[in-house]
């Protein structure tokens, strides 16, 4: 999703066309390579790393061939592109979940439409190319609502999910080999940071 924000912003650039394909292309580049290394940390078999990659590659043009035709074709209707956004985000960001609730896809939905509406219009040329993007929020989940319209148990702590101390981040090697970073530091780690 926020591979496609870029790529939008880029193919909209006014001030260097030709550095904006550049840095589009190397944008991908570091994407599939990023996609091949998360392929391999889940241990699957070497030879088919490339069909897994060409899986991962199809959905993602599809995701963001869906996300350009609910903002071109229905650019001056918000309704029906919040409708058609909302069916991709349920399609390629929900995997299609039966039971997703309505209120998470309305926010992800209202994230995707601010994001792209920054990106294009909000941010100053000077500061996208000096890498400062001002990413708006993530959607808040709290004070969700299930389908009946009920508000839902605040969750805590999530089992599996990995909790590291601030600034660390979890990140993968191009062989996908788990690593720790440390954000303000620059410090890395095999071991996970206690």
């Amino acid at each position: 999703m926020h591979v496609w924000f870029l790529h939008k912003r880029l193919l909209a650039d006014r001030v260097d066309s030709h550095l904006a394909l550049l840095v589009q292309e190397e944008l991908f580049d570091i994407l599939w390579n990023d996609t091949r290394a998360r392929i391999r940390a889940e241990g699957v078999h070497e030879l088919t790393v490339n069909k897994h990659l060409k899986d991962a590659q199809q959905l993602t043009f599809l995701q963001c061939t869906h996300y350009d035709h609910a903002f071109q074709e229905f650019a001056t209707d918000d309704k029906k592109r919040f409708e058609e956004l909302s069916g991709v985000n349920w399609t390629y960001v929900l995997n299609k979940d039966e039971e997703a609730y309505v209120d998470l896809l309305k926010r992800l939905t209202m994230y995707v439409e601010y994001q792209c509406v920054n990106l294009l219009q909000g941010v100053p040329d000077k500061y996208f190319w000096e890498g400062r993007i001002p990413w708006g929020d993530m959607p808040e989940f709290r004070s969700m609502k299930d389908n009946d319209g009920k508000e839902l148990a605040e969750m805590g702590n999530v089992p599996g999910m990995e909790m590291l101390p601030e600034p660390w981040i979890k990140t993968l090697t191009d062989a996908g080999v788990t690593y720790y970073w440390n954000t303000k530091t620059g410090e890395t780690s095999w071991k996970k940071p206690i």
